[in-house]
């Protein structure tokens, strides 16, 4: 399906209904609105894991402009401020009220510049492996780290050098670290890749209006969000180090903030624990009241404690190492 928005015709799905009939009444269901990573790519490569939602949310994926099977617009509109713009403006004109707006990587970036231009419209957001600002210097580190110096240069030169060519060494040699499971058996769908966007998003010469990959800087921003946020991270993500989300993470309101981490993971909680993550975005959807929004939380696993929260600890079964978890043996404990 397709919607004209702010002069394009953006595409998106949807998964589950917004009405549940329970115990003879009607139910209305959360909106949550999935903003795929990239840019460049689509929202199929969300649906496999996230379509799980529809349960307990009317799950929305959409397509950024210039993205999947979304129209592209002008050229100058392929920015972060204009992306923003897009989904407040996309829930206006499908009458999304209140929505809950999970972001991934890149699409972090745009929930963040959403939720920054509108801080009174989402319900809550959920920051999956992002940042709010980009610092290749911890990136290529990071790739140092994991896999050595010769993956480290390709990155480097990625950062340094953004055109099509690199971006193919860049899928080859790193991509391949973004994961350290093979996804626990999730399913795979073929997507769309459009180039240009990606190059023109990671372009040199920019300047901190621009809304490109290296000028845009939310932290300050941030410290404006109206609404519970729940940041999803993990410990070996190279494209997004933790560095950057715990930086994202200090920028946001405290009362409001609930940071989950995972040892071993790399980017996207939700591919190397879908379960533990499966229980925590459960627990922040279900979870409304005020007092659970009033109150700092941090959801740690596997002993990696942000020293600054401790209100809020995943509990994993005492030898379940990497094996896929049944949801019930996977608590959460609020001290």
């Amino acid at each position: 399906m397709r919607v004209k928005v702010n002069g394009v015709r953006l595409f998106f799905e949807v998964a589950g209904s917004k009405l549940d009939f329970v115990n003879g009444r009607t139910m209305e269901k959360p909106t949550l609105l999935v903003l795929h990573g990239g840019p460049g790519f689509d929202h199929q490569g969300m649906r496999p894991y996230f379509d799980r939602f529809s349960d307990v949310a009317q799950v929305v994926h959409l397509d950024h402009r210039a993205n999947g099977r979304s129209e592209p617009g002008p050229r100058q509109s392929w920015n972060l401020y204009q992306w923003g713009d897009d989904v407040r403006e996309f829930c206006r004109t499908l009458d999304i009220e209140r929505p809950v707006v999970l972001g991934h990587s890149f699409g972090g970036f745009v929930a963040q510049s959403y939720v920054t231009r509108y801080p009174e419209h989402p319900a809550k957001v959920i920051l999956s492996s992002t940042a709010a600002t980009t610092r290749f210097d911890r990136s290529v580190e990071t790739y140092r780290r994991l896999d050595g110096d010769d993956v480290a240069a390709v990155a480097q030169l990625t950062f340094d050098e953004p055109r099509l060519a690199n971006f193919i060494d860049f899928q080859a040699v790193c991509t391949p670290l973004y994961h350290q499971t093979d996804g626990h058996g999730l399913a795979s769908r073929p997507g769309i890749f459009t180039p240009d966007v990606l190059i023109d998003f990671w372009r040199n010469g920019v300047n901190d209006r621009d809304g490109a990959l290296k000028s845009f800087d939310f932290r300050a921003a941030l410290m404006n969000v109206r609404c519970p946020v729940l940041v999803l991270g993990g410990e070996d993500d190279p494209a997004c180090p933790i560095e950057d989300q715990r930086d994202m993470v200090s920028f946001l309101p405290p009362a409001l903030s609930t940071f989950v981490t995972f040892a071993d993971c790399g980017h996207g909680t939700y591919f190397d624990f879908p379960d533990e993550t499966d229980v925590a975005i459960r627990k922040f959807l279900a979870d409304w009241s005020s007092e659970r929004a009033a109150r700092p939380a941090t959801c740690v696993s596997r002993g990696q404690a942000d020293r600054s929260h401790k209100d809020v600890a995943v509990e994993l079964p005492a030898g379940s190492g990497r094996q896929p978890l049944p949801l019930e043996s996977v608590t959460l404990r609020t001290s």
